[in-house]
């Protein structure tokens, strides 16, 4: 949602091909294929894919790229982690308003979209 909203604001068409890797490009976004290996790094937390993907990022976009890339990154999960730690529930509007999203990623396949269903419709 976040993604297409920026785009929006920066009146560039931006799409999920370098996350859900069914294109061959950026996905409107500028090293996009790059930024999603370095997500994929961070959750493997495999120490040589990541030392790989932090060099290529900093060689391309270099280190400050790299630190802000990072950040984002953390700061999703500490959002995550305290919506988990308080208890906070999906509302039924979120999961509507993201349907659309959510399949275009396949976060329904992931066990948390399939958590996030689950609770919704057992309330």
């Amino acid at each position: 949602m976040l993604l297409s909203l920026s785009g929006q604001s920066q009146d560039a068409q931006v799409s999920f091909d370098a996350v859900t890797g069914t294109g061959n490009d950026d996905g409107g976004v500028a090293h996009g294929r790059l930024l999603a290996r370095l997500a994929e790094a961070m959750w493997e937390g495999e120490p040589s894919q990541l030392a790989a993907v932090r060099d290529d990022v900093t060689a391309a976009m270099g280190g400050d790229a790299l630190v802000d890339a990072v950040a984002v990154s953390a700061n999703f999960h500490m959002m995550t982690r305290i919506a988990d730690g308080t208890g906070t529930k999906y509302d039924r509007a979120g999961l509507e308003r993201t349907a659309e999203v959510r399949a275009q990623v396949g976060v329904n396949d992931m066990a948390s979209g399939q958590e996030a269903l689950r609770l919704l419709t057992h309330r």
